[in-house]
């Protein structure tokens, strides 16, 4: 029997509705959403009706509802009723759980980080835990997502982990709190002249809790210069991004044009207050992962010529979303526009309307960026993030480092040092030369062998011949590949300790030290001082 589900009136006068009022075209958008939603369910009955097995209404909506929006963007996302919570965490950055950021390494969810004061580093679990139960729920091949939605819970809540450390098990009894990630983890005077202020994040008054900071470091009677700190600032709310500029351009002032299809979805906005700081030496830091909100305030700064940008190319993020209610208290996150900066320019990396082949979004290339000025006349260009004024390479000319970071050789040996040493040690230097030759030697040994993987598929990628590359790779032993590693670490060895002992410090409840360690040998801050310290460089690049 042939089922035909209709699409009520209702709907079809809620859809007229929305069509007029856009003023888009109307007759010919009406029918086609229309036909489409009546052939989706139909087929959505006929497949709950007709397939072999036991169909899950819920599950074989959600799998649609989840493919249809990742086809437009990362940004738009459908929150079920149970997930409302993450939805208000994206929102204001609260929420009753454990304080912990994880990765998933063997299957299994391991801690990558842990809030300092929360409930994790209050039950002592620790960096490189692997969480192998929640509750007695086995973790084993669950995502990031689905630990963390069972991790969170309501403040003083309870709920019992079983984590294995040194290859032991574990059982810790975790209560939860509510967790208010701090915007503004750390401010204070760099030297007698500079102060600094990290931002982690734009959750709500983090504009407020900047002009604290920054009026509490303007008592100090030698604070000239100010290093504000973006880097992995991942975003957060706009007004507050908008306000935080205001702190150092004073009212009025354009910061961000948003522009999208309706009329609610294009907005100037404006600078409300006046300036705290309007003259004071400015250098913000931006990396890879600063995006949206720090994009919006890195940007209009340097479009205003403000303050000179330092560090990494920032994330190219210039999309704006906004939280639409949904029956029985499901929620979707929309992306509605697109940001331009003062100059112009939308900074927007990706463009999710034309995919590549394997379905990724395509970059704009160099070639189709469009060149823009800032208020003193510099040449700035779209379509790619922040371009800092200047360029740091936080590796020091190193790779190699950059691939023991991102490969967690660094993170296993900060876990391993702080499983053995209950205390951080006086020194401010403190990894042996002991202790670095092993840490050495277990690299080499474990990188000759990704090293070889590597070499063998670039050779068969150029030259397309089996039997050669086994004839060039015959003739590099694992010995000689070793010994290369092993030099090149030892090569970089101070820049790479300081990083190491980074890691080490971050493991220890005490953030002075962490932030003062930064100080002594972060090549961005390094290269903010010397800017700073030279108004005439300083005044030059403003203005070139």
């Amino acid at each position: 029997m042939e089922i035909r589900i209709r699409i009520p009136k209702t709907a079809l006068l809620a859809l007229a509705a929305l069509f007029l009022s856009t003023g888009y075209k109307t007759y010919d958008n009406l029918f086609e959403y229309s036909k489409n939603l009546e052939i989706f369910a139909t087929a959505y009955k006929q497949v709950g009706t007709s397939f072999v097995d036991d169909v899950n209404p819920g599950t074989l909506m959600r799998k649609g509802l989840d493919a249809m929006l990742a086809s437009l963007d990362p940004y738009t996302n459908y929150y079920s009723e149970a997930q409302t919570e993450e939805a208000m965490i994206e929102r204001q950055g609260e929420y009753g759980g454990v304080g912990c950021r994880i990765f998933i390494r063997n299957r299994y969810p391991v801690v990558s980080e842990v809030f300092r004061g929360y409930a994790f580093a209050n039950a002592d679990i620790r960096c490189g835990d692997i969480i192998k139960f929640v509750s007695g729920q086995e973790m084993a091949g669950k995502s990031t997502g689905d630990v963390g939605a069972m991790l969170r819970g309501a403040p003083n809540t309870s709920l019992t982990l079983i984590v294995e450390r040194n290859g032991k098990p574990l059982e810790k009894k975790i209560t939860r709190v509510s967790v208010r990630t701090k915007n503004v983890p750390w401010s204070g005077m760099i030297n007698e002249q500079t102060g600094y202020i990290k931002l982690d994040e734009f959750g709500q008054n983090c504009a407020q809790e900047i002009e604290t900071a920054l009026t509490t470091l303007q008592k100090n009677p030698g604070m000239n210069k100010l290093i504000l700190d973006l880097r992995g600032n991942g975003g957060g709310l706009l007004a507050e991004a908008v306000d935080i500029v205001g702190l150092f351009v004073g009212e009025n002032k354009l910061v961000v044009n948003m522009k999208g299809r309706t009329t609610e979805s294009n907005r100037k906005w404006m600078t409300r207050k006046p300036a705290v700081a309007p003259d004071l030496p400015l250098v913000v830091l931006v990396d890879a992962q600063s995006a949206s909100a720090s994009e919006v305030v890195s940007g209009s700064l340097q479009d205003m010529d403000r303050a000179v940008i330092i560090g990494q190319n920032s994330f190219g993020k210039g999309l704006v979303q906004n939280f639409y209610p949904l029956p029985y208290r499901t929620q979707m996150k929309i992306t509605t526009a697109k940001y331009y900066t003062p100059s112009g320019r939308c900074i927007q990396l990706l463009d999710y309307s034309k995919r590549n082949p394997d379905g990724s979004a395509g970059s704009i290339p160099d070639s189709l960026r469009k060149a823009f000025k800032t208020a003193a006349g510099r040449t700035v260009y779209d379509g790619g993030g922040i371009r800092p004024d200047v360029m740091v390479d936080p590796f020091s000319g190193e790779p190699l480092i950059k691939y023991l970071l991102e490969e967690r050789y660094v993170f296993d040996f900060a876990n391993e040092f702080r499983n053995n040493n209950e205390s951080l040690p006086a020194e401010e230097r403190f990894i042996t030369p002991a202790q670095f030759e092993v840490f050495g030697k277990q690299c080499a040994a474990k990188l000759k062998t990704q090293l070889r993987k590597k070499m063998e598929e670039a050779l068969q990628n150029s030259v397309k011949d089996e039997e050669l590359v086994k004839m060039i790779m015959n003739g590099v032993s694992d010995a000689k590949l070793e010994k290369a590693v092993l030099d090149h670490i030892n090569h970089c060895g101070e820049t790479l300790m300081y990083r190491m002992e980074s890691e080490i410090i971050a493991r220890y409840p005490d953030a002075e030290r962490e932030y003062k360690h930064m100080f002594a040998g972060d090549p961005d801050l390094a290269t903010a001082l010397k800017t700073l310290n030279n108004p005439d460089a300083y005044n030059r690049i403003l203005r070139k």
